[in-house]
């Protein structure tokens, strides 16, 4: 193998990196994984191995904090479709946050399904990263204008482009997780919007749409299971130390 200059990170602190096949000749490499890496010249006896205490500790309560506040919106977005009819002004937002959701739930659990190695891995946890970042875009600037629908959409045309900016250029781990919890909660989201519809329609004995979004209920609810379950191998990983 040809390593240039780039993929040789002799004596330097490499924390926290996953390094399998490079060249690492002597470094702090506490929190790091050297599966196939090269050795000469490392000398563990007098660097730096082991696992970060304090960096997981923020990992888990960025994650908890980023899945209360993405609840605490997408609650109050569906919450505010409740009661709204297709005559409504508002009806266009209420068929785009179905849709948004929707298709954000989808896109997590194909990222959470497929490898971030593979193409339709990383297409799917980006796609599924600008929607939560629209949505949450979508409600603050509809929040601080008092619900204008232009600032709205402005919002949630800025918030999906710093998503994308985020799950594309910045690779740490604390983001990485912050990204998984954010599409944890909006697939969770999404099943509990299809509850909610799936109970308006049968309580009116409209048992075929009815049955139609309890299945997407349960469906979405699955994804939701699929998606959690990544938040705790992202930070279990991050649990696991040097990793040889």
């Amino acid at each position: 193998m040809n390593y240039s200059d780039c993929h040789n990170f002799s004596n330097q602190v490499l924390r926290s990196r996953s390094f399998r096949g490079e060249v690492v000749n002597g470094a702090d490499v506490r929190g790091c994984n050297f599966r196939n890496a090269q050795w000469s010249g490392t000398n563990f006896m007098v660097r730096k191995l082991g696992f970060l205490g304090d960096r997981l500790l923020w990992v888990r309560a960025g994650a908890i904090a980023i899945c209360l506040v993405v609840g605490d919106v997408l609650t109050r977005l569906i919450l505010g479709t409740q009661g709204q009819i297709p005559e409504s002004r508002s009806w266009p937002f209420v068929l785009l946050l179905y849709g948004v959701l929707s298709a954000a739930g989808l896109a997590g659990a194909i990222a959470c399904k497929y490898p971030k190695t593979s193409k339709l891995g990383r297409f799917a946890g980006t796609i599924s990263a600008i929607l939560s970042g629209a949505l949450l875009g979508f409600f603050y600037a509809g929040s601080a204008t008092n619900n204008n629908s232009q600032a709205a959409l402005a919002g949630m045309a800025i918030g999906g482009v710093l998503m994308f900016f985020v799950s594309s250029r910045i690779r740490s781990q604390f983001a990485q997780v912050a990204i998984a919890a954010a599409r944890s909660v909006a697939t969770y989201a999404a099943a509990f919007l299809f509850s909610a519809t799936a109970s308006a329609f049968l309580s009116t004995d409209k048992l075929f749409w009815g049955t139609c979004f309890a299945l997407l209920s349960l469906l979405y609810l699955w994804f939701s299971f699929v998606s959690f379950s990544a938040i705790v191998r992202e930070i279990i990983g991050n649990a696991e130390g040097t990793s040889l």
